[in-house]
């Protein structure tokens, strides 16, 4: 596992020259009362930007850190601030052509010029929002949390975005209303600013608005304080502000020969009585969400789990709902009637509550040690959380409470603490990561799936993990250990496992960059490491289940490399022995492997190009055997100019397994594939089309016959937004499943949001 690897893929960079120290702060302007609102229209010209303080610092993040790139793509950012918002102005120089296609919400990646924002409102560096402005108006928006170094792309932001094209580049204003940021009440710790450039016309260039430290286990590491708001925050923070957001659906289903209709309506609301609380509610919401780029009908709400999440009641401070535990996981609540939340944020902790009711047919997951089993809740269910921090600039401490409830005799209890550490010196980045979680369950699966009240007394668990990383010049390190009792259960969590204790030591040997005799110039390599992994895993003793416990479960040793290389072309491969049991009592089979990925944006059109396979022998747990066979994934982002400023995504997506005949066993075929496309007429209205097919295909062998089962998925929507406040979306969806009757269904979706 490389945790920088998802920062690596989404930007990289280019070449530069010397640039000054970089200013420790930046400064924003307060905008008098008297000179009226900036005119939002991305051209600078106001009288504001004359004074603004600018900070022109930028330097190379990618792809080489702190190289040196042409003084013709030089960036200028400045900062004013209102009575009700921020607003960035931006001045960036390019004399090459830029890339302006339009693209779908959250779709603006490196291949695209773009301007990158990521405030921290704690000034701690825990967790950043972020918004990235294409130069079409497109944004990419959510949340950043510096722990997992990762982003979650769920939260949106009523972020305005105006562009004007100038001969020698472009300027931008970027306006972030403060009614939709978060922040203490009584903290005086300045705000942190990020702001980074992608320029992809220049072999993938990526800004940022500081020195880079290319060993830093977290992006916003770069930040500075953004100095200049304290006297608009004072005003603003003592502000009531509340939002709502309702949404009216009709569905027309039709499935085995009958004909189903309905229409609902749901309300959101929003009320923030003050900078540091926030409460939400939400009555009857639909979430079959209709935004998502994946299939999604009332026909398939409980299989939600597998969806990322894009529900506002759950990403509302999803920083403080964070936990480095599976301890709640929002996809395993699928059709609430109704909810409340409130969260709290201090300058040195802050907490969330919540409660909902959700409708019977939810799946609940439990782990075992060979795989996890789905339930079904036969009745509606009841769930509480309750989540509280402490936080430092450089640690965190948390506690949770967690319950779902069918009946008096039926509900599951998680208690747990979790927490962060970190430390820097020098050129070396430590982390260090932990949880223990205790659990109470007394709720079980009947022979037919579905929730009843356990026999006999509740059953007890425990789970703990920790996980350290460590990087510094020469080294990417990483080691991790858990164990979870076979007793542990969380139906409102995600714990694939449990039952079993494991381990994993990861070593990253960095090499730098490196000229590889390829042409004339020879091939450059922006960064080069060697890589050695060993795991292991084994289960634990669990009497009730006939688990003798100290089986090994998997067992690995890998060597290999990682690259990183132009076009934004990472590859990495690795070998080694492996083993693997399938089931209590199997037979540990031997399964070396050799392992490869590739991803790259080659050409303009081919945004990202990613590519993973192995080889080898592989284990066909169903049937407890080895064959000689293989697993592949190919996946495609392409965006195409079409006239009259239209434009065209299409994302294929090719997946498959095999593994080969054998002693008398057949042949197994997996084969699966999605097409995904999208059509802009403009920035309000897109036609969105998805075909999906998966086939798993047995064959005959001795007296068993051949098996095929074969899942298919057609969907269209129209999308428009009429205005800033309503929107219109129309869709018509077909399913069919081997066994199971074909469903079709229409809908059509009336949204209204009020704004902040």
């Amino acid at each position: 596992m490389r945790l920088a690897l998802p920062l690596a893929l989404a930007l990289t960079g280019g070449a530069q020259a010397s640039t000054p120290a970089s200013p420790s702060h930046f400064q924003a302007l307060r905008l008098g009362t008297d000179e009226g609102p900036l005119r939002l229209d991305g051209r600078l010209d106001d009288a504001v930007w004359q004074r603004a303080a600018r900070h022109s610092h930028f330097a190379q993040r990618s792809p080489v850190a702190n190289g040196a790139f042409p003084q013709a793509l030089r960036t200028e950012v400045q900062v004013v601030v209102d009575d009700k918002a921020l607003v960035f102005g931006i001045r960036a120089w390019d004399t090459q052509a830029t890339r302006t296609l339009l693209s779908r919400h959250d779709g603006v990646e490196a291949d695209q010029d773009y301007i990158g924002i990521w405030l921290d409102t704690t000034g701690r560096r825990e967790a950043a929002v972020f918004v990235k402005a294409g130069l079409a108006g497109v944004i990419t928006d959510g949340l950043y949390r510096a722990a997992d170094d990762e982003d979650d792309l769920g939260p949106d932001f009523p972020v305005e975005v105006a562009v004007a094209s100038l001969d020698d580049g472009y300027s931008m204003e970027i306006r972030w209303p403060l009614a939709a940021l978060r922040y203490p009440f009584d903290g005086d710790e300045p705000w942190g600013l990020l702001v980074a450039r992608a320029v992809p016309s220049a072999k993938s260039l990526l800004l940022i608005s500081q020195e880079a430290d290319p060993e830093a286990l977290s992006f916003i590491h770069h930040m500075r304080p953004l100095d200049g708001l304290r006297e608009t925050l004072q005003q603003h923070r003592g502000q009531s502000i509340s939002a709502a957001r309702a949404e009216w659906t009709l569905r027309q289903a039709r499935e085995d020969g009958s004909r189903q209709g309905e229409g609902s309506l749901s309300l959101e609301a929003l009320w923030r009585p003050r900078a540091d609380w926030v409460f939400n509610t939400l009555l009857n919401p639909d979430f079959a969400q209709v935004e998502i780029d994946a299939p999604q009908a009332k026909g398939n709400r409980a299989v939600a789990i597998q969806l990322p999440e894009k529900r506002s009641y759950f990403l509302e401070s999803a920083d403080v709902l964070g936990l480095t535990a599976p301890a709640f996981y929002s996809r395993t609540v699928a059709d609430p009637r109704w909810g409340v939340r409130s969260t709290w944020r201090g300058a040195q902790a802050d907490a969330t509550a919540l409660l909902l009711e959700d409708r019977a047919g939810a799946v609940a997951l439990r782990g075992r040690p060979w795989g996890t089993e789905a339930w079904t809740f036969s009745a509606p269910s009841s769930s509480v959380l309750l989540r509280g921090r402490w936080q430092a600039e450089d640690r965190t401490l948390g506690l949770m409470a967690a319950e779902r409830k069918v009946a008096a005799d039926q509900a599951n209890r998680v208690w747990g603490v979790d927490g962060v550490q970190r430390l820097h010196r020098d050129d070396n980045h430590l982390q260090w990561r932990w949880h223990g979680l205790l659990s109470e369950n007394s709720i079980e699966a009947d022979a037919d799936g579905l929730t009843r009240a356990r026999r006999g007394s509740p059953e007890r668990g425990a789970r703990l993990w920790a996980q350290a990383t460590h990087s510094n010049p020469q080294w990417f390190n990483y080691a991790e250990a858990s164990w979870v009792a076979p007793e542990f259960v969380n139906l409102q969590g995600f714990s694939d496992q449990a039952g079993l204790w494991h381990a994993k030591l990861e070593l990253n040997r960095r090499l730098g960059e490196q000229t590889l005799p390829w042409g004339s110039d020879g091939l450059t390599l922006h960064e080069t490491e060697l890589h050695f992994s060993v795991e292991e895993s084994r289960s634990l003793r669990d009497r009730p289940q006939a688990e003798p416990g100290g089986e090994v479960i998997h067992r690995g040793l890998r060597l290999g490399g990682w690259l990183q290389a132009p076009a934004r072309t990472v590859l990495w491969a690795n070998a080694g022995p492996a083993q693997q049991r399938a089931r209590s009592g199997g037979v540990l089979h031997a399964t070396p492997h050799v392992q490869a990925g590739l991803s790259s944006a080659p050409w303009p059109w081919l945004t990202s190009l990613a590519a993973v396979g192995s080889w080898g022998r592989l284990l066909d747990t169903e049937l407890d055997r080895l064959g000689t066979g293989g697993n592949w994934s190919v996946m495609a982002q392409t965006r195409w100019a079409l006239p009259g400023g239209q434009s065209l995504e299409v994302d294929p997506v090719f997946t498959g397994l095999r593994i080969g005949a054998e002693a008398g066993h057949p042949a197994l075929l997996d084969l699966g594939w999605q097409v995904l496309a999208r059509w802009h007429l403009d920035a309000r209205r897109s036609l969105r089309a998805i075909v999906q097919q998966e086939r798993s295909q047995r064959d005959a062998a001795g007296f068993d016959a051949g098996t095929l089962s074969e899942r298919q998925h057609r969907s269209l929507m129209w999308r428009q937004r009429l205005n800033p406040h309503w929107q219109v979306s129309l869709g018509l969806q077909w399913d069919a499943s081997t066994g199971q009757p074909t469903r079709r269904e229409a809908f059509a979706k009336l949204q209204w949001d009020s704004g902040l």
